[in-house]
């Protein structure tokens, strides 16, 4: 089953992708036919200097969150990083203020490029799988019940990541735990969705 993800492809059409001419310095060395993802709005508006790079990383970001599997998604990886070395906690915040205004769309891309950006952040992984938990809670409010279930399975799978990289996560194996009643639930046919239990996020 492919997993469930809470956008379609239009995302696509807000980016252009750019190449620099070569008398510009970029703040990260990259090969020279290496080509930039930038919003189209920050290209139409020709943004220069510190706006052009922060546009360009937050291009990057969105094309991570958006399309984890991205050709070049170790290069933005990489050039995230040394460009701001701070950007997966600035991601995990900026996700929970989303979480906490219910976009969860928002929510699930700017935690699923926190994880890509810092593997090891059992922060990242918890906080995504709360955001698949609860997309997967609405998604049965409306009935939606394999892209419902998609969105716990992921949801389980985030957790297990964050209980893996830290044990001692109690909030999250309690998660995890409702999570995987939430799955064995759906595959009885037996729990309704008005019986679910809500959980809410952690940083």
């Amino acid at each position: 089953m492919r997993d469930y993800q809470p956008w379609d492809d239009s995302w696509r059409e807000q980016l252009v992708y750019i190449m620099l001419p070569h008398e510009i310095e970029a703040p990260v060395e990259m090969p020279s036919n290496f080509n930039y993802p930038l919003f189209l709005d920050a290209f139409d508006r020709k943004v220069g200097g510190d706006d052009f790079w922060k546009a360009v990383a937050s291009s990057m970001v969105y094309v991570l969150g958006h399309q984890p599997g991205h050709a070049d998604a170790a290069s933005y990886v990489h050039w995230l990083n040394a460009y701001n070395p701070n950007i997966a906690k600035e991601l995990i915040l900026d996700g929970v203020d989303q979480f906490s205004r219910h976009n969860l769309e928002a929510a699930v891309w700017l935690f699923q490029a926190a994880v890509l950006l810092d593997p090891q952040r059992a922060e990242a992984h918890f906080n995504l799988g709360l955001a698949y938990y609860q997309m997967g809670h609405n998604l049965l409010k409306k009935n939606s019940i394999k892209d419902a279930e998609s969105c716990f399975r992921q949801a389980a799978q985030y957790l297990e990541n964050t209980v893996e990289i830290d044990p001692s996560f109690r909030v999250a194996c309690r998660s995890l735990e409702l999570a995987g009643e939430r799955l064995d639930g759906l595959d009885r046919k037996k729990r309704p969705a008005s019986e679910e239990k809500e959980i809410g996020t952690e940083v």
